[in-house]
């Protein structure tokens, strides 16, 4: 017989809840044939010493891939734009959208992964104060946030309802 534990607490313990502010969300749009190139591209510039906070890769429907970028602060922002921009002016049926001087909040937290519900746990107070995500990303641990300019000291203060901050 297996044995499961759930970790369970009335407001959720975290490590640590970390705002980045006035960096740019780069999001591409292609078709989900090409994303072995994309792949290389973002491979690339990780090469060259360029970090990223956020490297977000979901399905969109019709066979199309959407990827959200967003580097540390301190990287020449242009010179990505110009790499990527570049890039797709080679690649058909693809799109960029910038997004300049946003907020990036991440939560960092023991037993994310142990507890079922933490996106829900994150984003129900988001949603009751009207905040819109720009994206949003989880692994095991970490929950990320892109919120427009202005807008993280009110997604913090929102997640204080659920998260012991």
């Amino acid at each position: 017989m297996e044995t499961i534990a759930v970790y369970w607490e009335p407001k959720i313990r975290i490590y640590g809840l970390t705002t980045e502010v006035g960096v740019s969300l780069y999001t591409l749009l292609f078709p989900a044939a090409r994303l072995p190139f994309w792949c290389g591209v973002i491979r690339d510039l990780e090469d060259k010493g360029w970090e990223f906070l956020l490297v977000n890769l979901q399905a969109s429907p019709p066979a199309s891939m959407q990827l959200c970028l967003i580097l540390r602060p301190g990287i020449q922002t242009h010179l990505i734009r110009d790499v990527l921009l570049q890039k797709v002016e080679e690649e058909k049926d693809t799109s960029f959208e910038v997004v300049a001087g946003i907020e990036l909040l991440y939560l960092h937290g023991p037993h994310f992964q142990d507890r079922y519900g933490i996106i829900e746990a994150v984003l129900t107070p988001l949603q009751k104060a009207g905040i819109p995500l720009l994206c949003a990303g989880c692994a095991g641990t970490s929950v990320y946030l892109a919120v427009s300019e202005q807008r993280g000291k009110a997604a913090a203060n929102c997640l204080a309802e659920t998260f012991v901050l």
